[in-house]
């Protein structure tokens, strides 16, 4: 008896170095092969990084950077002087140590290809907007003809023939983007067709000094168009400052404050493009730029919603607006 609990416990011993050897071999190949996994810095360059319509793309670029080995640096900016600003801060950057670069171009079409030579096409993802030399540049960029024509469609919806009668203001954003130019493009294309008049037509160059507010004042309009989310937020301002000044407005916009004055009536439709996947798929194309030099990223095109207060609350929509609770 005494034979086989001495034998039972040298195999109890035995089976338990097994597992701490098998454990033991298991945990070092792990950590070996994370340690082989390089991890590629990466600076995301957009204009007034902090502001809440940026909340959903960096919720999507934390995400694609955990699942493809990014390190990330969103760059503090505040509003750029223009196009030769924002190279000194990517080429800043890249001296600094960056890999790669993603990066939203405030104009399109003062891009060179200078530029272009200096940084490389495989260390930068465009996101947003293109450049005018199209196809130098992978790019995750929204459906901006499309957002535009959607918010025509949400417009024609709500006042059908009575557009004939029907006087619109155009807050137009930064129509030195292409992304600009083609979502006004996609709005002018439709609304024409309707009957409506277009009273006014301001972008950013030439909403400066109060001229919104001049336009509303001198040329009033029966709705105001904005086709940026800065631009929405801006007439949802001037809505709540003047009570005494009513107009219809319908506009694209992804921030939790114009989300939030759609759900209170003041917006009638917001187009959302999904900022999420936007970000997502710039980490992911960055990411195998980097570790394939010789790939080709190819530009995306995401899509978008258009969300009225009716349904707002619509599962899907909400996992578009919100997705980080989804």
């Amino acid at each position: 008896m005494k034979r086989t609990g001495k034998n039972n416990l040298i195999y109890l011993m035995a089976l338990i170095l097994v597992i701490i050897a098998f454990i033991a071999f298991a945990t070092y190949g792990m950590l070996d092969g994370s340690k082989d996994e390089e991890w590629y810095p990466v600076s995301v360059i957009v204009e007034n990084s902090s502001s809440d319509r940026f909340t959903s793309f960096r919720e999507g670029l934390e995400r694609g950077a955990e699942d493809y080995h990014i390190r990330l640096n969103v760059v503090s900016t505040g509003a750029f002087s223009g196009i030769e600003e924002e190279y000194q801060i990517i080429h800043r950057e890249i001296d600094n140590g960056a890999k790669g670069v993603i990066v939203e171009m405030c104009d399109s079409s003062n891009y060179t290809d200078d530029s272009a030579v200096e940084i490389g096409s495989d260390k930068m993802i465009l996101v947003e907007t293109d450049v005018e030399a199209e196809g130098m540049y992978a790019a995750i960029l929204p459906q901006s003809y499309e957002m535009g024509e959607a918010v025509a469609e949400a417009v024609i919806a709500d006042y059908g023939e009575k557009l004939e009668d029907t006087d619109i203001g155009i807050l137009a954003g930064n129509l030195k983007q292409t992304a600009g130019q083609q979502c006004l493009k996609g709005f002018m294309d439709k609304i024409e067709s309707a009957g409506a008049s277009i009273l006014w037509n301001l972008s950013d160059e030439d909403n400066e000094n109060n001229t919104f507010e001049w336009c509303l004042e001198k040329k009033r309009v029966d709705i105001v168009v904005s086709l940026d989310n800065d631009r929405t937020e801006q007439a949802v301002d001037y809505l709540q400052a003047q009570e005494q000044t009513e107009f219809g407005l319908y506009g694209i916009g992804c921030s939790e404050k114009n989300v939030y004055y759609l759900d209170k009536g003041v917006i009638g439709a917001l187009v959302v493009p999904n900022e999420f996947n936007i970000g997502y798929l710039s980490a992911a194309a960055i990411a195998g730029q980097l570790r394939e030099p010789l790939s080709s990223a190819k530009t995306e095109k995401v899509g978008f919603l258009t969300i009225t207060k009716d349904n707002l609350y619509d599962e899907e929509n909400q996992k578009i607006l919100f997705p980080i609770v989804q």
